[in-house]
């Protein structure tokens, strides 16, 4: 199904993304009584570690944090979490360590080193940072090196989502560490989710996912500017998209078809025709002096692949020119 201009508005009966999670056979029991005598500690007092931190210690377990700077561990200090003064004082007595900073190259420059590896052999370590599935897959070979039990994890979500049923996490590695870290891990949120024993995978869903989220908020923000500048009903643009959601999802479901069979037959509309209306929209933010950088990456793919020769295709055959790493922008 072609979502084209003149598409006919829905009232919102479903959401656009369905709850999903894969379990690969784990089951989501309560807390053991060995779970709950873990020691955790979480590496990183930032906005996400603090509410790890701060769920762990009101949830019962003796929990340790340490971050770069001490001022952050002040208020967790008052709560009456234990403050370590060093990575390998945080680490010595725990059996989870949870790293929460700000990227892969952090960590490594925080657990890389001789006295941190020999604390860490024998722990669980659970990457919860932000990173690729790359860097997952290093991560994971340097623990295993060093005789860590490795877990990497992708939060999807905002700090206050914390222990809470919102809070999405994925985590990939072995079944056997992640059964034996799922009293700590469920006490994160609800939608606690294993998605295999590939490492890169939960960085990976991270990934994709987020590419959407990205995505579809800044849409959403160059519609609204379109909305405002056009002096629209106030509010009314949010209930428009919202009566869109369960048409959007007809067009996800056809593109994830087309996509899967290589199908890209533009029985509704064509290229051609959707890089009409984003040139409409480049014109409008140049008349309006508005700015239209993501205009103008919309316009550039399209025409890279109506260059290729897909001006009839359907919009999905835009996923080979991003799947293509030889096709460069115009």
């Amino acid at each position: 199904m072609a979502l084209t201009p003149g598409t006919k508005l829905r009232a919102l009966r479903t959401p656009i993304v369905a709850r999903a999670g894969v379990n690969a056979g784990i089951d989501c029991d309560e807390r053991s009584a060995r779970g709950m005598n873990y020691k955790v500690t979480v590496i990183g007092a930032g906005r996400m570690g603090s509410a790890l931190a701060t769920v762990l210690f009101h949830k019962g377990f003796a929990t340790t944090v340490w971050n770069r700077t001490g001022a952050k561990t002040v208020v967790l200090s008052r709560l009456g979490l234990s403050v370590a003064q060093s990575v390998e004082e945080s680490v010595r007595e725990a059996d989870v360590v949870v790293v929460s900073v700000s990227d892969y190259s952090s960590t490594r420059q925080l657990l890389r080193q001789p006295d941190i590896e020999t604390a860490l052999r024998g722990k669980i370590v659970v990457q919860l940072s932000s990173g690729t599935p790359k860097e997952a897959r290093e991560m994971d070979s340097w623990a295993r090196r060093c005789g860590i039990s490795y877990l990497d994890g992708a939060i999807l979500g905002s700090p206050e989502w914390i222990g809470t049923p919102a809070c999405t996490i994925f985590y990939s590695g072995p079944a056997e560490v992640f059964n034996r870290a799922k009293p700590v891990l469920m006490v994160f949120g609800d939608r606690t989710l294993f998605v295999g024993h590939e490492i890169g995978h939960a960085s990976a869903f991270d990934v994709a996912v987020l590419t959407f989220g990205v995505s579809a908020m800044l849409g959403f923000l160059q519609g609204q500017v379109v909305w405002e500048s056009e002096n629209l009903p106030a509010g009314g643009f949010l209930e428009t998209i919202k009566g869109m959601m369960p048409t959007m999802e007809s067009v996800f479901t056809d593109m994830s078809r087309r996509v899967s069979s290589k199908n890209y037959s533009g029985d509704q509309a064509s290229l051609e025709a959707y890089s009409v209306v984003t040139k409409q929209l480049v014109s409008w933010c140049q008349d309006r002096g508005s700015d239209h950088t993501i205009a103008d990456a919309y316009v550039n793919l399209m025409e890279r692949a109506i260059q290729a020769g897909k001006n009839q295709a359907d919009f999905a055959c835009l996923f080979e020119i991003l799947s293509d790493a030889t096709s460069k922008p115009i």
